[in-house]
């Protein structure tokens, strides 16, 4: 395998024990050693009754483990780390077989069961391998696995697709997800069986759904699973709102309609940045509030005024699919701020140190700034050709300097009071931000200037 030690490890410690010849690396892993790739988390399978368990305590009597397992003996299922390989997450379980007896449910009965049966039991040919550890054999119980790694196939374990998407229907969006991460064909008996099955996809929770359409974005491919989502009808139970902008036309700015310009952000973002979940969400979601604000003027221009203010229709589409607060927050900002630069001109020329100062101010964080500035830059190089605006963000990135990340007033609340002569109430706070205005300007005041505004305030309202 790739981590070579810990396998020549496991080897050694279960050598004449029960486990020799018992324990086998399965799943991802297994796929991972043949790809030549890295992988941080390793799946086991132990060919005894309640294996998986016997497995981790065995371990942790003989002191093997950093910690005592984790241990869910309903799924005979165990979750631990060993002390010699700290920074590897190791779940364990025997091999089993399922049985779906609830159509409504994804949660099947399961017992001890063979290696074959355990193999016919998993979602795709290329995660059903297992690699003993003790030989150094992988066995490949439906024959196809192997082969289909070798052509980049992506093909279900039963030879009828439907059992195994009527039995859990999230594989539909599992197999998209692998067929998106490696740029795999899916088989075509499994993808007709996914649009025939694809309304299963109603009894998924909405937690599960977003896990894997988030892993289908964050990948480099993102856009094909995207446009595999909606082709095959499966869209509609992760952002249904997305479908509404299929064919919506656009004025002269852009090169198609909505939808196709989302993907050309998405496609851009990866093709420049590292992969941030709220970067690529709101690069998705930025166009959203399009489908509630589209309007033609009587010259037959398409407008979509204040597009960018419907972040209530991106919180319901993020709190629907059970995003945390922080990033719906996250999300809901730069979606809310991506039309700010407009009219800064292409290279920012026409940009005045207050609009510049007030945007970095609006950030308060480097990060909040960079993704805003990345997103921004992403819709820009995603218009016609004629109106794509080239060079904001070599801009931006020398910003990060600027003082108003970390700026405060050197007046407050307790100043404007004292120099006014007012109680606690609501002119205090437009003062402060008539003051932030001020501020934008002529950053470097001193606190003696920002006195006397106070005074002049409060003569322009009458206070004084």
């Amino acid at each position: 395998m790739n981590n070579n030690k810990l396998t020549k490890y496991l080897k050694n410690i279960i050598k004449n024990t029960i486990f020799e010849n018992n324990v086998f690396y399965v799943g991802g892993v297994v796929r991972s050693y043949l790809l030549n790739e890295d992988f941080k988390d390793v799946d086991i399978c132990v060919t005894l009754p309640n294996g998986g368990i016997k497995f981790a305590e065995w371990l942790n009597e003989k002191g093997f483990l950093t910690h005592p397992p984790v241990l869910y003996p309903t799924y005979g299922t165990s979750m631990f780390k060993l002390k010699r390989f700290p920074d590897i997450e190791l779940e364990a379980v025997h091999t089993r077989k399922e049985q779906y007896k609830d159509k409504n449910s994804r949660n099947p009965e399961t017992e001890y069961g063979t290696i074959e049966e355990d193999a016919f039991r998993r979602d795709l040919t290329i995660n059903s391998l297992f690699y003993n550890i003790s030989d150094n054999i992988i066995t490949d119980p439906t024959n196809n696995g192997l082969e289909d790694i070798k052509n980049h196939v992506i093909r279900v374990t039963n030879p009828n697709p439907d059992i195994v998407f009527e039995d859990d229907p999230l594989r539909i969006m599992r197999a998209i997800r692998f067929s998106t991460i490696y740029g795999w064909r899916i088989e075509h008996e499994t993808y007709m069986s996914m649009v025939k099955n694809v309304d299963r996809l109603s009894i998924i929770t909405h937690e599960r759904i977003r896990d894997e359409f988030q892993k289908i974005l964050m990948s480099k491919n993102a856009t094909i699973g995207i446009r595999m989502l909606v082709d095959i009808g499966a869209m509609k139970y992760v952002i249904p709102e997305l479908e509404q902008t299929i064919g919506m036309s656009q004025n002269h700015y852009h090169f198609g309609d909505v939808y196709e310009h989302t993907l050309a952000l998405i496609d851009y973002y990866h093709k420049h940045y590292d992969a941030d979940v709220i970067c690529l969400l709101s690069c998705l979601l930025h166009d959203i509030g399009k489908i509630n604000t589209r309007t033609v003027g009587e010259d037959s221009r398409v407008h979509f005024y204040g597009h960018e203010n419907q972040t209530e229709l991106i919180e319901s589409i993020l709190r629907n699919l059970k995003y945390d607060n922080d990033t719906i927050k996250e999300v809901c900002f730069i979606t809310k701020n991506h039309m700010r630069t407009k009219s800064f001109g292409n290279n920012c020329e026409k940009i005045k140190p207050k609009h510049l100062n007030k945007l970095v101010y609006t950030c308060r964080t480097k990060e909040r700034f960079d993704r805003l500035c990345k997103v921004i830059e992403c819709d820009n190089m995603s218009h016609h050709p004629d109106y794509c605006v080239t060079g904001q963000y070599n801009y931006f990135i020398k910003q990060f300097k600027n003082e108003f990340f970390d700026y405060k007033l050197p007046v407050n609340g307790n100043d404007v009071m004292e120099v006014l002569g007012i109680e606690p109430c609501t002119k205090i706070k437009e003062c402060l931000d008539w003051l932030m205005k001020f501020a934008f300007t002529n950053p470097t005041s001193s606190k003696e200037i920002f006195l006397k505004k106070i005074k002049e305030f409060g003569k322009n309202n009458k206070i004084l």
